[in-house]
């Protein structure tokens, strides 16, 4: 008797903290509207935080990180769009707040952490994906092609372990696409290419993925047949692997080669920034243990 009675007060209390968490957020959500209908950002930010004090929700954290950032304070910013992530019900809505951190990253000029972080929200976002985040990954790719990405960013790429997106419904498996350089039409490293390859080969020779397997995928843009581009993507990733190896003996027997062609192109446009973007060699992790 006494357990159904204790039982009985347990439930109660449940469905009362439950009815209460309601009240709070419907009154957050009253808060949030009065934020956008708000004459001036200070009071917008000001009803945003009542709102959050009464529901922490996605809305007025994202909502309060553009104001920050508007407002060009880039640590409250990154701050709310934290927040944002940490409350995000969906994949669209953790991508959102990833590449708004992203533009953060990029405005303070840390143009590979961006990168990355651009790259994981593009492949979280279902399609289709804003114009904003479409144009500042864009942008952050050809950023990356204009220096070499060193050892410890390529690294940073690799390291993070399957990517999980909050709602479960998307894993993301590390890999990073390199703008490695050959000579027109060949595929033989030029030496900007081998010096990227020589960053590649110190990232994979860390200690926390040194005994890592690697797949090498060889992209292409789409001026040429596609039976061409075909041959000639399979023949620049074996180019990589072979110098790879060559200096970095460490990794014989840890990679493995494809050739996608033109098959696979990030841009479909004609510019030559889209054809500098679409050749590219792409490194995705294949396991974690050494292969045979």
């Amino acid at each position: 008797m006494k357990g159904l009675v204790l039982m009985g007060s347990l439930l109660s209390l449940i469905v009362f903290c439950a009815s209460s968490a309601a009240m709070d957020c419907r009154l957050g959500e009253k808060y949030y509207v009065q934020a956008k209908s708000a004459a001036t950002a200070g009071q917008r930010i000001e009803w945003l935080h009542r709102s959050l004090a009464v529901c922490p929700n996605f809305n007025a954290w994202y909502m309060l990180g553009l104001l920050y950032k508007n407002q060009g304070q880039i640590n409250a910013a990154n701050d709310a769009f934290v927040q944002a992530g940490n409350h995000a019900g969906t994949s669209k809505a953790e991508a959102n707040a990833l590449a708004r951190r992203a533009e953060l990253l990029a405005a303070t000029g840390q143009s590979f952490q961006a990168l990355r972080a651009f790259e994981q929200a593009r492949r979280l976002h279902p399609e289709p994906a804003p114009d904003w985040l479409e144009t500042s990954l864009k942008n952050a790719r050809i950023r990356s092609c204009r220096v070499l990405m060193p050892a410890e960013d390529i690294a940073s790429f690799l390291e993070v372990g399957t990517q999980i997106s909050r709602d479960r419904r998307f894993a993301i498996r590390p890999g990073v696409n390199l703008p490695v350089q050959f000579d027109f039409d060949r595929s033989d490293l030029n030496t900007r290419g081998v010096r990227q390859i020589t960053e590649l080969g110190k990232a994979l020779t860390r200690d926390k993925i040194g005994a890592w397997s690697f797949l090498l995928v060889g992209h292409t843009d789409k001026r040429g047949t596609s039976a061409y581009n075909q041959v000639l993507s399979e023949k620049r990733a074996h180019s990589v692997k072979v110098e790879l190896e060559r200096r970095f003996p460490a990794l014989s027997r840890r990679l493995k080669t494809e050739g996608r062609g033109e098959t696979e192109l990030l841009y479909d446009g004609d510019t030559e920034s889209d054809h500098m973007l679409n050749r590219r060699v792409k490194v995705t992790l294949i396991s974690s243990t050494r292969s045979n």
